[in-house]
C-alpha cells in the first residue's frame, strides 16, 4: 500500500503536466487520437511499402547502435516534411512521390547486394537514409492532409499522425530486432536471412515504382 501511494501520485502528476501541455499548445485530444490512429494504420497494416524500407534498414544492420541511428534520421527527415507540407503549405506531385519512395527501397536493398558496383552506397547510407526520409514524409503527408481533422486542428492532427507513424515503426522494428537479432553475428545469417531478405526488398521496390509511375 505505502509504495501505491507514490506511484498514484506520480501518475496524477503526469496526467496533469499533459493536460497542461495539450492546452498550452491548444492542441484537441479527439484529433489527436484520430491522427494517432491514421498514423499507426499507415504503417501497420496499410504501409507495406514503408515497412519494407525498415525492413531494408534492419537488414543492413548488425548493431543496435547503428540501427537505431538510422532509424532516428529517417524519423526526423519525414517529420520534417510532414510538418513543411501540413504548416507551411509545401505542394507535391503525389505520383512522383510514390514512385521515388519504390526507388528508395529499391535502393536499400541493392546496397546490401554483394555487386561491386553497388558498395559505394554504403559509404552514402548516412546521407541516403534522411534524404530518404525526406521523401517518405511527402508519402505520409499525401494521406494526411486528406483526414478530416486536419481543418479542424491543423498541429493536433499532426501531432497525432507522426505519433502514430512512429508507434508503428518502433513495433515493426521491434517485431524484427526480436525475430532475427539473436542470430545476427552467426555465420549463416548473412547469406541464408539478410541477403535474400535485401533483394527480396530491392525487387519490391523495383516493382512498386514501375506500378506507380505507369
Amino acid at each position: 500500500m505505502k509504495s501505491l501511494v507514490p506511484t498514484l501520485a506520480t501518475a496524477l502528476l503526469l496526467l496533469l503536466g499533459a493536460q497542461e501541455m495539450l492546452a498550452a499548445l491548444q492542441l484537441d485530444p479527439a484529433v489527436m487520437g484520430e491522427g494517432m490512429a491514421s498514423g499507426f494504420r499507415h504503417i501497420l497494416p496499410e504501409g507495406l511499402d514503408h515497412m519494407a524500407f525498415l525492413a531494408g534498414l534492419f537488414f543492413l544492420s548488425r548493431s543496435f547502435p547503428a540501427l537505431l541511428g538510422q532509424v532516428t534520421l529517417f524519423t526526423l527527415a519525414h517529420s520534417l516534411t510532414l510538418g513543411l507540407v501540413v504548416l507551411a503549405g509545401l505542394t507535391f506531385e503525389p505520383r512522383w512521390v510514390e514512385v521515388a519512395v519504390g526507388l528508395s527501397i529499391a535502393a536499400l536493398g541493392l546496397e546490401g547486394l554483394p555487386v561491386r558496383r553497388h558498395r559505394f552506397l554504403e559509404h552514402l547510407r548516412w546521407l541516403m537514409v534522411p534524404a530518404f526520409g525526406l521523401v517518405h514524409g511527402l508519402a505520409f503527408a499525401h494521406n494526411l492532409v486528406q483526414e478530416s481533422g486536419i481543418r479542424r486542428s491543423p498541429v493536433s492532427a499532426l501531432f497525432g499522425f507522426n505519433l502514430g507513424v512512429e508507434l508503428g515503426q518502433l513495433v515493426v522494428v521491434g517485431v524484427l530486432v526480436l525475430a532475427f537479432s539473436p542470430w545476427w553475428h552467426l555465420p549463416w545469417y548473412q547469406p541464408r536471412v539478410a541477403l535474400p531478405a535485401l533483394a527480396l526488398t530491392a525487387l519490391s521496390g523495383f516493382a512498386w515504382a514501375v506500378q506507380r509511375a505507369a
